[in-house]
């Protein structure tokens, strides 16, 4: 008895014990195994002593009832093959032919595959006015994103920034108020559309007048002089009011009139609402801190909410 027939009567005998594909065969989707279309590759790797017998460099393949060897990617011990176009949501039978005689069947399913994978946000908890909505989609690669506010009409850009992830962002408005909606995000396949809503509602309070920091954000100082950048509402005037302090618990100053780090800093916001102001300590010491208070007063007297930034030198 050759060599080759001892081989394939081993498979068989693991195939009866249910071994053949711990061992030695490998398929995938595996027996019984679920699988979106548009994922869908059928491959067979042959590893071990059976890798003679079971040559998979002049096996069939079949698909449903498609021979479909002429489509398949091989190479030494491994075949593949990924349908040109996706299959329909059901059960599907596959076949592998040997030029030796042995024959693997099985089978598995195929379910509907789920254009948007996830939606999510950073609005958890509330965002105030000027600041960033930053929106996530998993989804199709390749084609037109776009999301949208709670079921509102209008719709926002979004960019596919790695295969099948795609960003997009919205500024809040003064007076904007969406508390606990969904974000919905959206594909656009031609003139169909394809939508998923974020399982976590988000909530855009924009009736909250605050001043809105851009960089830096609280941590370490990134130098001993630095530009903090932020928007507020246009015209408005901008007070930084800093105090130094070595001690962690130090709260922000109350007013101008209460600072501790060689007084207040004044700025303007443009005509879009950003600005600029200059901060920094003329010599580092260790531990030292400054607790910025940071507010606002349009050109018709109403002031912010103060916020407080927190450096670290």
């Amino acid at each position: 008895m050759s060599k080759s027939v001892l081989l394939v009567l081993l498979f068989l005998l693991l195939g009866a014990a249910g071994y053949a594909e711990e061992t030695s065969l490998m398929l995938s989707p595996p027996q019984d195994g679920k699988v979106q279309s548009i994922d869908l590759v059928v491959s067979a790797t042959v590893n071990g002593p059976l890798k003679e017998a079971l040559d998979l460099r002049t096996a069939k393949l079949f698909v449903g009832d498609h021979d479909v060897t002429g489509l398949c990617l091989r190479t030494d011990g491994y075949l593949s093959y990924r349908p040109l176009s996706p299959l329909p949501p059901g059960p599907v039978d596959a076949k592998l032919e040997f030029t030796n005689g042995v024959v693997r069947q099985w089978s598995f399913k195929v379910v509907p595959t789920e254009l948007i994978e996830s939606v999510t946000h950073n609005a958890k908890e509330a965002l105030g006015e000027y600041q960033e909505l930053e929106v996530t989609m998993k989804a199709e690669p390749g084609v037109k994103a776009t999301f949208s506010i709670d079921n509102e009409r209008e719709e926002f850009p979004m960019e596919e920034v790695s295969r099948g992830v795609y960003e997009g962002t919205y500024t809040v408005k003064p007076g904007d108020y969406y508390l606990g909606v969904p974000i919905q995000g959206h594909i656009h396949l031609g003139s169909r559309v394809e939508s998923r809503a974020s399982e976590t509602p988000a909530k855009l309070f924009g009736h909250l007048f605050r001043v809105h920091i851009i960089e830096p954000k609280s941590g370490k100082a990134p130098s001993n002089n630095f530009m903090i950048k932020g928007r507020t509402r246009p015209g408005s005037k901008v007070s930084i009011v800093p105090r130094l302090s070595f001690n962690k618990n130090t709260q922000a100053p109350a007013s101008r009139w209460s600072s501790g780090g060689g007084g207040s800093i004044e700025a303007k916001a443009d005509e879009n609402g950003f600005f600029e102001v200059e901060y920094g300590v003329p010599i580092t010491l260790p531990n030292l801190s400054v607790v910025l208070a940071v507010f606002a007063v349009t050109p018709d007297g109403e002031r912010s909410v103060p916020i407080t930034l927190r450096y670290d030198f």
